[in-house]
């Protein structure tokens, strides 16, 4: 029996734990035992109707070794910026800040370079707060994709991906189309594949339905009893107004003196496993994911992410493979 923990925690909000386990027993593999939460800044909440998803299913294709997508970018007419109010810091630890060995990076690679597994794996030697600051124009109460989010939080992403030398983040031709779970899918693996991870292959419908029971109650997805699996990450956020926020803090803002309250110095180990989950070094003989970007009953966005090798067979909402050609 393995366990996994993932919390996720935003400006020194109210934290959320969840023990992540399964029926099912697994093959012995360490991801990372995350026990964090992930909590943005967030203007006064209010309800909003809650975003549904109709599951079409497909069958998997195999997975598309695809390592630097190129298109364009959202062309929705600029909307009305909201400020976010944030919570007073929080109080760290008086010692002095722990310094992380940074792994050496190359400089952007190419289309038929991928980066090495070293490489791919490394995490920033600090913290990237989001330049620009996008939570003013994506708002944390309702979902956004209003061109001034998209551009800010994508600008963002550029100026972070740079430190590591990859390229810039190139959304496809149809993200303004895409369900806000199918940009989570999307997102995870523009990470992934400008890393040269192996993509998920597809949405899987079992875990879409887990991943929003979980993200309801704002807590990490765990895989639904009977799914077969042999590894598995998840994570949690909230609350935003984009699905690139939630992976950008994920992927650039999770260590040391972040919103990740249990990076500390007494727990080094929990820095920056959001990350880790997101870029999980598996396999994919047959990887799939479930997402949701849902309200939950105090109103509030929830988003979560559940990443699994499986052995199938599943029926699946949406794949990589649609999606490719939305790069060209």
């Amino acid at each position: 029996m393995s366990w996994y923990v993932i919390v996720v925690v935003f400006a020194n909000a109210l934290m959320v734990t969840c023990d992540v386990t399964s029926t099912v027993e697994p093959k012995q593999r360490a991801l990372g035992d995350s026990r964090h939460a992930l909590h943005v800044p967030s203007a006064s909440r209010a309800p909003s109707t809650p975003i549904t998803i109709p599951p079409a299913p497909n069958t998997i294709p195999p997975a598309p070794q695809r390592s630097d997508p190129s298109a364009t970018t959202s062309t929705e007419p600029p909307a009305a910026s909201q400020p976010a109010v944030t919570d007073p810091p929080a109080a760290l630890p008086s010692a002095p800040t722990p310094t992380f060995p940074a792994t050496p990076l190359p400089s952007a690679p190419s289309r038929d370079q991928p980066l090495t597994p070293a490489i791919a794996l490394a995490h920033p030697a600090s913290n990237i707060p989001p330049s620009p600051n996008f939570l003013g124009a994506c708002g944390s109460t309702t979902y956004s994709d209003s061109f001034n989010c998209v551009w800010d939080v994508v600008t963002a992403f550029d100026n972070a991906r740079s430190a590591e030398g990859l390229p810039s983040m190139v959304l496809p031709t149809n993200w303004a189309s895409l369900t806000p779970t199918k940009q989570i899918f999307v997102t995870t693996n523009l990470e992934r594949t400008a890393r040269g991870l192996a993509p998920v292959s597809a949405l899987s419908t079992a875990l879409d339905a887990a991943a929003a029971m979980a993200g309801a109650v704002n807590a990490d997805p765990i895989p639904p009893a009977g799914f077969p699996w042999t590894d598995v990450a998840s994570n949690w956020a909230g609350p935003v107004g984009n699905p690139l926020e939630a992976m950008y803090y994920w992927m650039y803002d999770d260590g040391f003196g972040s919103s990740n309250v249990d990076c500390s110095l007494a727990d080094l180990a929990a820095c920056w496993e959001h990350r880790q989950n997101v870029l999980a070094p598996l396999a994919c003989n047959l990887c799939v994911m479930g997402g949701a970007f849902v309200t939950t009953s105090e109103g509030t966005i929830s988003v979560t992410e559940l990443i699994v090798e499986t052995t199938g067979p599943l029926t699946t909402d949406f794949t990589w493979a649609q999606e490719e050609p939305y790069f060209s």
